[in-house]
């Protein structure tokens, strides 16, 4: 078959979006290189990339091109089935013989509108509206975003296949010592409203003369991130709390390797990446009770109500019990197998094959 891939978050996103493309890319690359696979996307002539994989130029250069555009570059590669990767595909293919695939990854835009600005949710249900009506398949990255899918938008079952995302095989490897000379609970999210890091900082607060453990903060760098050093400094929590914004993969991988416990506090998730290298790298986790993290993590997590500073302190320290610890890692089993990158690409070549 000849897959096609939007690629610009393969090429241009460090994290999230991006870390998805090229572990998704990956594991279809090295479980079944039968298929020829090409990255479409505008300015990356002569990018070196994995050796198997084709970059296929696009004629539009404008911020919509993925969108608008793109039919005569896919029918120019003889492409068989595009997959959008994150939430949209092209116009115009009707007619084509070219099949769909899109990925959906959250409807958070449209479960909680008042963390975007409105032109961004007009865009975001834009291009998503038209990708869940006009896709021949839509993988939903779970089954609280399969859930969502026929809450807002309204998505027969028959068309919507729950795949998880695999974690990148750089995970699996053996980290650097990390750079904190403390033991220490660690939280990976970028600093936004949705995040809760007010939460965790304060339930952080109450336990800090019951412990010697630090509090490490990693992510991208965002609109709560001022508030957060400031509620940090209030707290005299200054000498107890790291920062590490935008750091690179080793500083960030080293971190989780490290970690006693990984914590997340999150409103409301998609997925949860963390949670599955957390889970790689063997970690315990304490995380917010929300629905898709019961789902991923199963019982290789403790959970807490996500707006409960008290419970959260309490779990955090009930995390760190042997008792806990030892049944948590009996549960760890339960995600790996969830995001095992040979059986995500087994089922999303499946899913190729029964379109043609």
């Amino acid at each position: 078959m000849n897959i096609g891939f939007d690629a610009k978050r393969y090429f241009n996103n460090r994290t999230g979006l991006g870390n998805y493309s090229r572990s998704v890319v990956d594991a279809l690359l090295k479980n079944n290189p039968e298929n020829r696979y090409v990255l479409f996307a505008p300015g990356q002539e002569g990018r070196k990339i994995e050796p198997g994989l084709d970059v296929a130029e696009t004629r539009s250069k404008g911020s919509l091109w993925r969108f608008m555009g793109m039919r005569n570059d896919l029918i120019k590669q003889g492409i068989q089935v595009y997959h959008g990767l994150s939430n949209e595909i092209p116009v115009g293919l009707a007619g084509s013989g070219i099949k769909t695939v899109v990925t959906i990854h959250d409807l958070i835009f449209k479960r909680f509108p008042g963390y975007y600005r409105f032109a961004d949710r007009w865009i975001y249900n834009v291009k998503t509206s038209y990708a869940v009506r006009y896709a021949d398949i839509i993988v939903a990255a779970s089954q609280t975003t399969a859930n969502d899918l026929h809450l807002f938008c309204k998505v027969d079952s028959s068309r919507i296949k729950v795949v998880y995302q695999p974690v990148a095989p750089c995970w699996y490897e053996k980290a650097d010592a990390p750079p904190v000379n403390h033991p220490y609970v660690l939280y990976v999210s970028s600093f936004t409203q949705r995040k809760n890091h007010g939460t965790l900082i304060e339930a952080f607060a109450k336990i800090q003369k019951q412990t010697d453990l630090h509090l490490v903060l990693a992510g991208a760098d965002g609109e709560t991130l001022e508030k957060c050093r400031s509620f940090v400094q209030s707290e005299k929590l200054a000498d107890r709390v790291h920062f590490f914004v935008d750091c690179g993969f080793s500083t960030l991988h080293s971190l989780v390797y490290g970690a006693s416990l990984v914590v997340n506090c999150s409103f409301f998730e998609g997925f949860g990446i963390p949670l599955a290298e957390a889970a790689v790298c063997g970690k315990p986790m304490a995380v917010s009770g929300i629905p898709v993290f019961k789902e991923i993590a199963g019982k290789a997590a403790r959970y807490f109500k996500p707006n409960n500073a008290d419970e959260l302190a309490a779990v955090m320290m009930e995390s760190l019990a042997p008792e806990y610890q030892a049944e948590m890692a009996s549960g760890r089993a339960e995600i790996l197998k969830k995001i095992d990158a040979a059986d995500i690409a087994n089922k999303l070549n499946m899913i190729y094959q029964s379109l043609l």
